[in-house]
């Protein structure tokens, strides 16, 4: 009985050894170099502006120091960002540059400022100091002799008298006034309104007496109520005229040698004009 022939066995080599094959290991992400550049960027632009520039310092410094590391780990293929890492560290170093030139022209400027503020003072301290400029001021000043027409304001002003002892004057026109401080001086003026509209003189014009002790008494500084009392003036029309009085009180020894002026109430001008006493 013959039996079917067998096929012959398969034989296999020996089987291979060895580590598996894989690719190159993906790059992580870019955090630091990201974190660089938005330093880096935000520090340049702030490095301008004087005080804050102090803080963008800080952050170039401490975008500087992320910068370095991840331009360290993009090189050497294990993360991404070399860009921005580039980026960051280019900003951070340009903010730390311009933080110091600001920084040194702020410092010159308020050397500067200094330098002139401590000249102006030492140039005030060395001129001379004359006890009696205020007196002098109105002494030199063009003085208008009474009853003659000046102009102040809109208003051509006469000054028809000065009586520099009123105290029984003010004390006779209201039993309400209070005794001066000093003594009472008051002064008549007649008025004519030259302006285009209307003036109300008792509030538009001001007397002041110019005492010798270098110091001023205005009319606003009198609440006495006189016979013919500025603040009863009428309201003008364009060439109208009236006649009233203010008072000013002043100290019986600043009296002798003093002088009056008559100025506009509200002016930003110097239109004081002078008028003799007596």
């Amino acid at each position: 009985m013959s039996h079917p022939s067998q096929a012959p066995y398969q034989q296999y080599g020996p089987p291979s050894y060895g580590p598996p094959s894989y690719g190159p290991p993906p790059k992580q992400g870019a955090g630091l170099a990201i974190a660089s550049m938005v330093l880096g960027i935000i520090a340049l632009l702030l490095c301008w502006i004087p005080i804050i520039n102090n803080l963008a310092a800080v952050i170039a410094v401490v975008g500087l120091g992320l910068g370095i590391p991840a331009l360290i780990r993009a090189r050497r293929g294990t993360h991404n960002g070399t860009g921005m890492a580039i980026t960051g560290l280019v900003t951070s170093v340009l903010a730390i540059v311009l933080v110091i030139l600001t920084q040194m022209l702020f410092v010159k400027a308020i050397d500067e400022v200094q330098d002139s503020l401590d000249e102006g003072l030492a140039q005030v301290e060395a001129a001379p100091v004359d006890p009696g400029g205020a007196e002098d001021v109105a002494e030199t000043a063009e003085v208008v002799p009474l009853g003659v027409p000046a102009q102040v304001g809109d208003y051509e002003v006469v000054v028809d008298g000065v009586d520099v002892d009123a105290n029984a004057t003010v004390a006779g026109a209201n039993q309400f006034n209070e005794p001066p401080a000093g003594q009472y001086v008051i002064t008549q003026l007649t008025v004519t309104y030259t302006g285009a509209e209307e003036g109300t003189p008792g509030f538009d014009l001001t007397a002041i007496f110019h005492g010798t002790d270098a110091r001023q008494y205005s009319d606003a500084e009198c609440s006495a109520v006189l016979p013919d009392d500025a603040m009863s003036a009428p309201t003008l029309n364009p060439g109208g005229s009236d006649t009233f009085q203010f008072c000013m009180d002043v100290p019986p020894a600043a009296i002798p040698g003093g002088q009056l002026s008559i100025e506009p109430t509200l002016s930003f001008d110097d239109e004081r004009v002078f008028f003799a006493v007596a």
